[in-house]
């Protein structure tokens, strides 16, 4: 990934005890129930404690024509204290996780506050694999797909389990401040939820995770150009969580003590946290839709410097997804990444719509490529979940590769 880790302890605040009602912060929006990551359905109350705000605006991205809409669900007046409440009709939003926005102003900052829910009623939403072929992988076949609608098969040990739960080879590469942490331990952050994967960072239990479609032994989900890899996910915004989808090619699996060449393209590297100090830099949700698409050319030398040089100033970072005409962020409800590779180009999508594109690098060209799918933190910035009781979950509802005849 581009960002490097550091020397970075957690920020644990006190009352980051999951279970437990938010905590007062003078300047910051709250919410003190629902629980953060709980279960709704129906008409569902949520209390909001903010100190030192008049009034708090609540919305959620409702499903409608083209990409929907970022409705209003009500405008709350709150009392001396910062208390208040608004109902929220479930009913009326996605069946699925949601994201629930608070957002206020005390003073010259405004404040966000992204409310994870998973609601057990609601409305149907475009879940689920489509039939139709994307167009960047048009004159392709399907090689595979994952609508995450049956049981997991994730392990850090058993070949034959469809994904392998760190970085390969053997986990030596793991860079989440809050570790990634197997599918077979007690704190297991992966889960199945209908017909989503449901990837979670805990702090409490210092677990997060990432799946890889390669394992240690070299085998696996791998394609090679012309291919084409896409993902659909809702991610979450909380101070350092740092949600990705993302290529590397295998060199490293088969030399994997070796200073092989291997190229590394991030389709999304999204950054959480709001503010001057956070990598969206601002709080204003219109202008935090930010993320990043990285090629690296590792182990190449400068000419392999030169040429990721090259190809991340072509993509015009970071991509704005208001720009392409996409309303909602990547942490309000759910869009698809896509990457297509070529023998000439290399070449990005944010639903079905091309965001950028660079000359396809040279190893790219010969080398087969796998996914992986994270919920990290950290990575050269803060991680604090306090606010959110310690927990962060990223919701991934499908996964589909495509070759091409080479």
């Amino acid at each position: 990934m581009k960002r490097q880790l550091t020397a970075i302890a957690l920020l644990l605040a006190i009352g980051v005890v999951s279970g437990k009602g938010a905590q007062a912060v003078e300047g910051q929006v709250s919410v003190t129930s629902p629980l953060y990551c709980s279960d709704i359905s129906g008409d569902t109350p949520i209390d909001v404690l903010a100190p030192g705000f008049k009034t708090v605006t609540v919305n959620c991205w409702k499903p409608g024509q083209g990409f929907g809409e970022d409705s209003v669900v009500g405008e709350v007046n709150l009392d001396d204290p910062g208390k208040g409440s608004v109902v929220f009709h479930a009913d009326q939003y996605p069946h699925g996780p949601l994201t629930v926005r608070i957002s206020g102003q005390a003073g010259a900052q405004p404040n966000n506050c992204y409310l994870q829910l998973y609601n057990k009623g609601g409305v149907s939403a475009n879940a689920g694999i489509p039939k139709e072929t994307p167009p960047g992988a048009k004159d392709m076949r399907l090689v595979f797909a994952d609508d995450f609608d049956g049981p997991l098969s994730i392990s850090s040990t058993d070949p034959k389990a469809r994904y392998y739960d760190h970085k390969p080879p053997n986990g030596s590469q793991d860079f989440s401040t809050i570790r990634f942490t197997s599918y077979d331990s007690p704190n297991n952050p992966f889960s199945q939820v209908d017909t989503y994967l449901r990837i979670r960072a805990d702090a409490n239990k210092n677990s997060s995770g990432i799946l890889s479609s390669a394992k240690n032994n070299g085998t696996g989900i791998l394609a090679k150009a012309p291919c084409y890899f896409e993902c659909r996910f809702l991610a979450p915004n909380a101070i350092g969580t740092w949600p990705a989808f993302w290529l590397l090619t295998n060199n490293n699996l088969t030399s994997p003590n070796g200073n092989v060449p291997v190229d590394e393209l991030d389709i999304i590297e999204a950054c959480g946290g709001e503010g001057p100090q956070e990598p969206n830099a601002t709080a204003d949700p219109k202008q935090g839709d930010l993320y990043q698409i990285t090629p690296h050319a590792w182990n190449q030398g400068k000419e392999g410097e030169k040429i990721c040089t090259q190809a991340y100033k072509d993509m015009h970072d970071p991509i704005n997804m208001s720009k392409f005409g996409v309303p909602s962020s990547w942490f309000e409800t759910f869009h698809t990444y896509g990457c297509k590779i070529t023998e000439t180009d290399t070449i990005y999508y944010l639903d079905n719509i091309e965001v950028g594109r660079h000359k396809t690098m040279p190893n790219s060209k010969k080398s087969n490529f796998y996914f992986l799918i994270n919920l990290a933190t950290g990575g050269g910035w803060p991680v604090d979940l306090s606010r959110y009781n310690g927990l962060a979950d990223m919701y991934v509802d499908y996964v589909r590769v495509y070759q091409g005849d080479n």
